[in-house]
């Protein structure tokens, strides 16, 4: 006899496989019955754990809030270094949008972003969290000869920011066609040349 899974894996389940769907056939291809076949469950047994596509796409982008956002906070308040605090949160990035080919897909699909006007207001507002978190980093690094004196914080963000989006937006526009982890690695020590 199976055991019977909690609520709370059930939905972690489902919230895996939207991503796997994503990460295949984009947001067009994400569908109930795409991701039933894919979690290896019914239809009906995904409404029983979400009302419905939307309720599915507030799951991915909370999700991806606690992975990245939720994760550069917890390393912003810790006692490293700030290029340390960086550094990982960089890294730990990329990894998730490795892990997790739908990431990219969700965050710059405009089927999503414009058809569902507060799941896109979410993400944005995610997106300013994170930049803001990034910025106190920075402005801390500069602070202690971290990084070069006369840094803006705001704009080092957004170039940090930058460099993690086209580089999910080149691998994933091309089938990731290149090792992520090498990109990101000839990135970073770039980036460190810039901002030390």
């Amino acid at each position: 006899m199976t055991e019977k899974k909690s609520t709370h894996i059930r939905k972690e389940e489902i919230v895996q496989a939207a991503f796997n769907v994503l990460g295949k056939g984009g947001a067009r291809a994400l569908t109930i019955a795409a991701i039933a076949k894919t979690a290896g469950m019914s239809e009906a047994n995904i409404y029983r754990h979400f009302k419905n596509k939307d309720d599915i796409y507030r799951a991915l982008v909370d999700f991806i809030g606690a992975a990245v956002m939720g994760k550069a906070a917890t390393v912003a308040a810790g006692s490293r270094k700030p290029l340390e605090k960086l550094e990982t949160i960089f890294f730990s990035h990329m990894a998730l949008i490795e892990e997790h080919p739908g990431m990219p897909r969700l965050i710059f699909s405009e089927d999503i972003r414009l058809g569902n006007r507060k799941l896109g207001e979410k993400i944005s507002s995610r997106l300013r969290g994170y930049v803001e978190t990034l910025s106190g980093i920075i402005a801390a690094g500069v602070d202690e000869g971290d990084f070069r004196e006369g840094l803006s914080p705001r704009e080092t963000a957004l170039t940090f920011l930058g460099l993690i989006q086209s580089t999910a937006l080149r691998w994933t526009i091309g089938s990731e066609s290149f090792d992520i982890k090498v990109e990101a690695g000839n990135l970073w020590s770039n980036f460190m040349r810039l901002v030390c």
